[in-house]
C-alpha cells in the first residue's frame, strides 16, 4: 500500500464522467486515475475550494454522525477490485477499536478529506500512470477546479450528443426522402 493525495478532479474527454486523480505522495508525477460519479466530484471539489454549505452536505452529515457517536476515521484505503469496480475500506476509530466499512472509493475519499485522514492504495490493483506521459498525450482531458465547471462541462457534453445525432442524421438523408410520393388511386371498374 502506498500514500496517495487528491491532486485534482479531471473529466474523461470520451465520456464525460468525472475522474478521481490521486497522486502518490512521494512522487507525485505518480498519479492513479478512478472513475467516479459526478456527486461525489462536487462533494470533493466543495471540500477542497473550501466553500462553506449553508446545511451539511452528505458527506459533513457522515462525519457529525461518525464524531457524535464517538468516533474518528484513522483512513482510508482503496483496497481490491471486483467485477470493475474498485473496492474501498473506510477505517473508523472508536474507543481504541478499529471498525472496518466497505466503501465506494469516492466515498471513501470524500470522508477522508473531511476528517483529514491519510489515503492509502493498493498499487497493484489501480493502474499508475506518470503525470509527465499524460501532459505529452494528444488527449487532453479538461480540469475541473469548481462545481459551476463541472456543471457546465457536463451540459456541454449533453448538447454535444444532441449535435453528434443531429450530423448522423443528416450524413443518412437522401434527396429521395424529400420527394412527394404520388398517392396511390385505386379505381375501380364495374
Amino acid at each position: 500500500m502506498i500514500q496517495v493525495k487528491v491532486k485534482n478532479i479531471g473529466l474523461d474527454s470520451l465520456t464525460g464522467s468525472p475522474i478521481l486523480i490521486l497522486a502518490d505522495i512521494n512522487n507525485e508525477d505518480d498519479v492513479y486515475l478512478i472513475w467516479i460519479g459526478v456527486s461525489e466530484a462536487e462533494g470533493i471539489i466543495i471540500k477542497q475550494s473550501g466553500v462553506e454549505t449553508p446545511r451539511p452536505l452528505t458527506y459533513d452529515l457522515m462525519k457529525n454522525i461518525i464524531e457524535d457517536l464517538g468516533g474518528t476515521v484513522k483512513k482510508v484505503a482503496i483496497t481490491d477490485q471486483k467485477n470493475n469496480a474498485y473496492i474501498a475500506e473506510i477505517v473508523i476509530e472508536k474507543d481504541g477499536k478499529e471498525i472496518i466499512i466497505d466503501s465506494r472509493p469516492s466515498d471513501a475519499v470524500n470522508l477522508a478529506l473531511r476528517f483529514n485522514a491519510p489515503i492509502y492504495l493498493n498499487e497493484n490493483v489501480v493502474k499508475k500512470v506518470n503525470i509527465k506521459e499524460i501532459e505529452n498525450s494528444n488527449r487532453q482531458d479538461e480540469e475541473i477546479k469548481t462545481v459551476e465547471d463541472l456543471e457546465n462541462y457536463v451540459e456541454d457534453q449533453d448538447k454535444d450528443k444532441e449535435m453528434e445525432e443531429f450530423r448522423k442524421l443528416l450524413e443518412n438523408i437522401k434527396p429521395e426522402d424529400f420527394a412527394i410520393k404520388p398517392k396511390n388511386k385505386d379505381k375501380k371498374r364495374g
